[in-house]
């Protein structure tokens, strides 16, 4: 996966939970690659209870594993968010939703994960849903303002 796309998807998930007042922190992209190096040395070193733990905090997998998503949609399950793309997009700021291609277009990106925790036991089904995201995610810019801050003198 796309580091940027993953780093997009994290911010994305973080502002819906501090949103919710089920959080506060939102990591900087270097914060997050830091940990996500962490991450990745935890799990070459089997080091799951800690990797656990570090998932959480990173978000890491909520859109794309289903289980995940399961236990992040119980938490956010009253979020207005979730009842329409337009609505999911008042997570962010007006400079990002001008870089979309059409509105709706994150919305749609982001509530099309929200099949996949009802397709476990329909693998096709299931299969096709990701081919879905997946064509969604390559036509979805990435949208965030911390990818198009452009350095001060």
């Amino acid at each position: 996966m796309d580091p940027y796309r993953e780093y997009q998807d994290y911010v994305v998930a973080s502002r819906l939970l501090v949103a919710l007042g089920l959080s506060r922190e939102i990591l900087s992209l270097s914060q997050y690659a830091r940990l996500r190096l962490q991450r990745l040395k935890l799990a070459r070193e089997g080091r799951f209870a800690a990797l656990e733990a570090l998932d959480e905090r990173l978000r890491y997998g909520v859109w794309s594993n289903p289980l995940r998503l399961r236990d992040f949609l119980q938490k956010t399950a009253r979020a207005p968010y979730w009842a329409s793309p337009y609505a999911f997009e008042g997570l962010l700021f007006s400079e990002e939703r001008s870089r979309l291609r059409y509105p709706g277009q994150a919305g749609e990106y982001y509530l099309g994960w929200l099949r996949l925790p009802h397709l476990l036991m329909a693998p096709q089904a299931f299969e096709e849903v990701l081919r879905e995201q997946e064509a969604r995610a390559e036509a979805l810019p990435l949208f965030l303002n911390a990818f198009h801050r452009i350095p001060g003198p």
